[in-house]
């Protein structure tokens, strides 16, 4: 098959509930609206979740959410309603159960007046800080990357400059571009070399060590082996490009490089993830039809590290590229591609196999850079770093003037680490191989993105 691819507050929120009867509106055991606590209005995409199976609903443009499987839970259960700039709620399953519902949920002007007591003393800074690191050479895109200890690891990837010699020559001489037209310069060439990073010295090492040369694939490390699958690979001539059956595993006690040809999920841009002794992959675009348009999987797939045996599991809620990120039994995807960017949050329970909706994110993202500390994931893309905190779905929106395109996020010792793939401006698009640091307590001096612009 062949593939082308052009392309929490700083203080503790008080939950505050209220839940009334109307005489005018009338809901089933199971249902119930929320509505703004000074107005009166309906609050669209508000979070109802659960603390035991994880989110149940999300309101919908009049406020109302329908909890689908309520007799399924215990009177221990509580109910938690999250909503960006609200204070969150919480209401035990039992009380939910007795009364038809109005739930209220009232703005967080605790927040506000703490924000009006720091720009009195020391005014936040609009966007985040940085600080950039040592840069490689040579460029590259597309690659898969890890962190291993102290490490990050980047294996393969697309070595690529591709030029607009029309859009070059106009913005450089206007409309007299057409005499210093020159020729289109481009190539495209797939790496299977291997760079490592140290975080302490602050130094890349170029090893010796090459796998396949492809592109567009997933890397993983777990109990002393790597493991690299999926991505593309070029023919001879580099005209053609096939989607990879490989999967690699490379022993570092042994230092060998074996090859497991028993790849059934042949794809790009998919999500993969490590949980116990199973490698779990799901998503991606699997090809292009005559008509440019991509064609996705939504096949949920895992193989045991162990025996090697390959199994499926119930599918994706719709076939997309899509990217996220494993914390205790549930994985979450950010986002994604399915013809445009995506704002989606979905979760995966790993035992039970379900999927469930939990919200959208402020801002669409493609292939964002995802890493996560405590109970806050941290999502970047395109100059904005989204966070969602998995206990009560609260979601913010920090600026960092850091205009990258499919960058990758680290964390590691209160320090965030992005490396991104590509530059562009306006006449061509360039590989890159730079590095940025952020420290975490930069969130904590800068104010977040304005709720109502995000939306």
């Amino acid at each position: 098959m062949t593939h082308t691819d052009k392309c929490s507050h700083s203080a503790s929120p008080v939950l505050v509930v209220l839940f009334i009867f109307t005489s005018f509106i009338s809901f089933a055991q199971n249902t119930g609206v929320v509505l703004d606590g000074k107005s009166n209005k309906p609050l669209m995409g508000v979070n109802v979740y659960s603390n035991i199976i994880g989110s149940v609903a999300v309101t919908n443009t009049g406020g109302e959410f329908t909890i689908r499987n309520l007799s399924g839970m215990s009177s221990n259960d509580t109910l938690f309603f999250s909503y960006i700039g609200y204070i969150s709620g919480k209401i035990p399953v039992s009380e939910l159960k007795k009364t038809k519902n109005v739930v209220f949920l009232f703005e967080d002007l605790q927040l506000l007046n703490e924000v009006v007591i720091v720009s009195e003393k020391t005014q936040r800074q609009r966007d985040i800080k940085f600080k950039k690191l040592t840069s490689l050479k040579e460029n590259h895109n597309s690659f898969c990357s890890t962190l291993i200890g102290g490490q990050i690891c980047v294996i393969g990837g697309v070595t690529s400059f591709i030029d607009n010699p029309v859009l070059k020559s106009l913005n450089d001489h206007g409309d007299d571009f057409m005499k210093h037209l020159k020729p289109t310069i481009s190539w495209q060439e797939f790496s299977g070399h291997v760079y490592v990073y140290d975080l302490k010295s602050n130094k890349w090492v170029y090893s010796k060590l090459k796998f396949e040369i492809k592109a567009y694939n997933c890397l993983h490390y777990f109990q002393g082996k790597i493991y690299i699958l999926g991505g593309k690979s070029l023919s001879k001539s580099g005209l053609t490009e096939y989607l990879d059956d490989k999967l690699e595993i490379y022993d570092i006690r042994k230092n060998s490089v074996p090859v497991d040809q028993n790849n059934p999920h042949q794809a790009i841009n998919f999500a993969s993830f490590v949980y116990h002794d199973n490698l779990i992959v799901m998503g991606g675009s699997v090809n292009m039809n005559e008509n440019g348009e991509k064609e996705y999987s939504n096949k949920v797939l895992s193989c045991n590290l162990k025996t090697g045996y390959w199994e499926e599991s119930a599918n994706m809620p719709q076939g997309m590229e899509t990217k996220g990120i494993l914390t205790g039994n549930t994985i979450y995807l950010f986002g994604g591609f399915r013809d445009k960017p995506l704002k989606l949050i979905q979760a995966y329970n790993v035992i039970t196999g379900k999927w469930s909706d939990e919200g959208v994110l402020p801002f669409e993202v493609e292939r964002p850079g995802i890493t996560i500390k405590n109970n806050l994931i941290y999502i970047y893309e395109n100059g904005k770093i989204q966070t969602y905190n998995i206990e009560t779905k609260e979601l913010k929106v920090y600026l960092i003037d850091l205009a990258l395109k499919s960058a990758e996020l680290f964390y590691a010792d209160d320090q965030l680490y992005l490396l991104s793939r590509k530059k562009t401006d306006e006449s061509s698009e360039l590989s890159s191989f730079d590095l940025y640091r952020v420290d975490i307590h930069e969130f904590k001096k800068t104010e977040t993105y304005p709720v109502e612009e995000a939306k």
